[in-house]
């Protein structure tokens, strides 16, 4: 599973090093650091695909894909923020996007959660090259209202050896000399997945610990992407004691336009526990990625 993820690059690095040529954004861009998937309003996160034209083009999309052919309520969606490498071939809900529209997720890391006795503790994944981009899936969907609505997922694939320390999938990384292929709807899909996981397996990671704090999902800003000494804090909790962590404020309240889930709209698509960075997707029977 990728649950979290960060992306820290300007505009310009990602222009830069994901070769984009067109802007197509509703916002104004900003880096993030405490990314969680959602399918409401108001969470939209970047994402490259190939125009018509053949163009590269910087969007925004929800970070939990909606299919083009959905009719239910969005609450009745599966946990389709990840699209299992094994399935995206075969799985309806995915084959059509594996086929045709496939993206980049530009990031600078992601995390993963370890149970350490009653704490989660994440920790942060980086590669040695500051940008990359996750292997992704996007799809343009319109509601019964009538907005058109993007959204994405990103492909996991069983970790690597360094990885698998941590859990039991990984976000599959794109090399850049795959990213034309990935993006090029006309392109096989099933060679660049291969030769994608194949490299992934191999993907040298800097692995570091970061500050709990980060498992608010309502926090966000550049201390939870931090290197954060484990020891310390185990031993402030065997004293009884606060480590010694730098604290900031939570996001403003809901509505304000600065929380990953709107107000208005759909309801909340997990039941997070802020605290430990476990969520419980909404109908985890029909849950179709990790």
């Amino acid at each position: 599973m990728c649950g979290r993820f960060s992306q820290e690059a300007e505009l310009s690095e990602i222009k830069l090093e994901l070769k984009v040529e067109q802007l197509e954004l509703f916002r104004e861009f900003r880096p993030a650091y405490n990314i969680a998937p959602s399918y409401g309003g108001g969470s939209e996160q970047a994402f490259v695909v190939r125009t018509r034209e053949g163009q590269r083009a910087l969007r925004l999309g929800r970070w939990w894909m909606i299919p083009h052919f959905w009719s239910k309520p969005l609450k009745a969606l599966p946990a389709a923020f990840n699209a299992r490498a094994e399935d995206v071939a075969e799985k309806p809900f995915w084959r059509r996007a594996f086929q045709q529209y496939r993206c980049l997720v530009p990031a600078t890391g992601w995390r993963e959660f370890k149970p350490e006795g009653k704490v989660k503790q994440p920790y942060q994944f980086r590669l040695e090259r500051r940008l990359f981009a996750f292997a992704g899936l996007w799809s343009r969907w319109v509601s019964p209202d009538g907005e058109v609505v993007e959204s994405f997922a990103v492909i996991t694939t069983p970790p690597s050896p360094q990885a698998a320390v941590f859990h039991d999938r990984m976000p599959l990384v794109l090399p850049p000399e795959l990213y034309d292929g990935w993006l090029d709807p006309a392109a096989d899909a099933q060679p660049l997945l291969l030769d994608a996981r194949q490299r992934c397996f191999n993907l040298p990671l800097d692995i570091y610990a970061t500050n709990p704090l980060g498992n608010n999902v309502r926090f966000e800003g550049p201390e939870v992407v931090e290197r954060f000494d484990v020891d310390a804090a185990r031993a402030a909790r065997a004293l009884g004691t606060k480590a010694p962590v730098r604290a900031r404020r939570p996001a403003p309240a809901r509505g304000s336009g600065a929380d990953p889930r709107p107000a208005n709209g759909p309801p909340e698509p997990a039941q997070q526990n802020l605290f430990d960075g476990s969520a419980q997707p909404l109908v985890p029977a029909r849950k179709i990625g990790r």
